[in-house]
């Protein structure tokens, strides 16, 4: 999986320098930009190829990745990128470089969000996949705390001369730590493999885009010595992977050495338990009750520690999956309220716009329809949000606070759909704008927070025994209770416009009541979730 991935940021991130090198090559002629526009483009060709041909392999072995990699062959399609870079072409033969430029900025500007959405998406998939492990040797941990635990019991029951049959139980908990030890060895130290190996490419890619930018601007005999060079070069490679090699057969030689230098905080605490339970075997075989006593109580002292870490590395996993979620939000509530205020100005426009001629009111209704499209887009980017409220399960109040904003922009969305631009309207719309101003507001104090909590998380010392594991919650309580006033409020307010209506209609003689019994209902639903988040919250049911 983690080849894989490497792979398709390498072909991406290549894509993306040689894009670069095109929009800065200026003193070319408009042909060559023209034609090496096209290898570009043919490039990304192949790239969607390559994207496809690994989400058809990856499908049964790897579905996580194989919805990944479709994920960001879609996004791809969305923005038009093949069909633009095609278009730049052209615009490069016609020599409209000014076009051209502006056209490639563009283009390139998308080939970063796509390299992102790849590198967020493989971290998350990673992130996921490194919890699920620790919670393996968690469970693995507390088992053998349980065995150490039981075997102190017998020992402190015991006669102190019938206590050396239980040195064999001893041996068989000791074995059943350093199982568990060296599974947690290999996984750190295969992470910091691959952050090394992962530097190491960047590096690579990095020279080998100033090589080949230093290629296009040199001459053919400068070319000539670069490819000597190069392969001075690949003879020095060549000798460093037969020196790497003859170093990893020494290191297979020396592995259980190597694995006892216990380089992490949790390897260290594990080899000390591993040596007092061993010398518990010891004095148990000497039938030494008191001297195998102390031993068993400081092997269950060091494996509490050993779990101490691996919560800590759970927590700080945790804070980058909420400090993640969090930037989500973040970025989708300024775009529903950018798009949301937008609305809001144009209705308002529209309102004051009193002409009664059939053109004009025509063109009212196109532009009301306009509106309501846009409106779609703000509750398609509510859905998305609310979609990872309900992953996270801990911000109750923030996700029925936009739930009450996506009614709301339904709401404003059927009325201009049927062009009523009244000041009911305009309420609706200014109740969506304060509920995202709010929601947003929440969001960033939050990833404040976040960030605070990761930085004294990151200047600790090691964890203790006693260190707490609860799950952060998405949304402090301060802020979700300064939410749930707002939404009470909305709720009273709504509440008001409703009964005023329902006056209004009374008055009619064939009154037509439309959605207003609907919304009332629903209006009784909002306030019942008001209530029961209020008692969750007092419950601590979200702590």
């Amino acid at each position: 999986m983690f080849s894989q991935a490497r792979l398709v940021r390498r072909l991406v991130r290549r894509f993306s320098l040689c894009f670069l090198f095109v929009c800065v090559c200026i003193t070319l002629t408009a042909q060559e930009l023209s034609d090496k526009q096209k290898v570009l483009a043919d490039r990304y060709s192949q790239l969607e190829q390559i994207l496809f041909r690994m989400s058809e392999a990856t499908a049964s072995s790897n579905p996580p990745q194989a919805v990944l990699l479709k994920k960001v062959l879609q996004a791809g399609k969305e923005k038009l990128v093949t069909l633009r870079l095609g278009q730049i072409t052209g615009i490069l033969e016609r020599k409209q470089f000014t076009d051209a430029l502006t056209g490639q900025e563009s283009v390139e500007k998308d080939l970063l969000e796509l390299l992102k959405l790849w590198e967020n998406a493989d971290r998350e998939q990673k992130r996921t996949a490194d919890k699920e492990q620790i919670k393996e040797f968690l469970r693995n941990l507390e088992e053998i705390i349980h065995q150490e635990k039981n075997l102190k019991t017998k020992t402190t029951q015991e006669d102190e001369k019938k206590i050396t049959p239980l040195e064999k139980e001893q041996k068989d908990v000791r074995k059943n730590a350093e199982t568990l030890r060296d599974k947690i060895a290999r996984s750190e130290n295969s992470e910091k493999k691959n952050q090394e190996s992962g530097e190491k490419s960047q590096d690579k890619e990095e020279q080998k885009s100033e090589e080949q930018k230093s290629e296009e601007q040199k001459t053919e005999e400068r070319k000539i010595g670069e490819q000597k060079q190069g392969e001075q070069k690949d003879r020095e490679q060549k000798d460093g992977d037969k020196q790497q090699k003859n170093g990893e057969k020494q290191e297979e030689k020396s592995g259980e050495n190597e694995e006892q230098k216990a380089d992490t905080p949790t390897q260290q605490a594990m080899q000390k338990a591993l040596q007092r339970m061993k010398q518990a075997e010891e004095k148990l075989n000497k039938a030494e009750k008191s001297g195998a006593l102390e031993e068993q109580e400081e092997a269950v002292a060091e494996l509490q520690r050993v779990k101490a870490e691996l919560e800590k590395i759970l927590r700080q996993l945790r804070e980058e999956e909420l400090l993640q979620t969090l930037e989500k939000l973040e970025a989708r509530f300024k775009r529903m309220l950018t798009v949301e205020q937008g609305i809001r100005t144009k209705t308002e426009t529209l309102s004051n716009d009193k002409a009664e001629d059939e053109t004009a009111k025509r063109q009212r209704q196109i532009q009301s329809g306009q509106l309501a499209a846009d409106q779609i887009t703000v509750m398609d980017d509510a859905d998305a949000a609310m979609i990872l409220l309900r992953e996270d399960g801990t911000a109750q109040a923030l996700a029925e606070s936009l739930l009450q904003a996506r009614f709301d922009m339904e709401d404003a969305k059927n009325r201009l759909e049927k062009t009523e631009l009244n000041t009911d309207t305009l309420d609706v719309e200014d109740a969506v704008i304060s509920a995202l101003k709010e929601m947003l507001e929440a969001v960033q104090l939050a990833i404040k927070e976040a960030e605070k909590r990761q930085e004294r998380e990151k200047n600790k010392p090691g964890g203790s025994p006693n260190s707490k594991n609860d799950v952060e919650p998405l949304i402090q309580l301060l802020s979700e209770l300064k939410m749930i006033r707002s939404m009470q409020q909305r709720v009273n307010d709504r509440t008001e416009r409703y009964d005023r209506q329902i006056e209004e209609k009374r008055q009619q003689p064939n009154p037509d009541w439309g959605t207003l019994p609907q919304n009332v209902d629903e209006l009784a639903r909002q306030q019942n979730r008001i209530t029961r988040i209020l008692h969750d919250l007092k419950v601590g049911k979200t702590e």
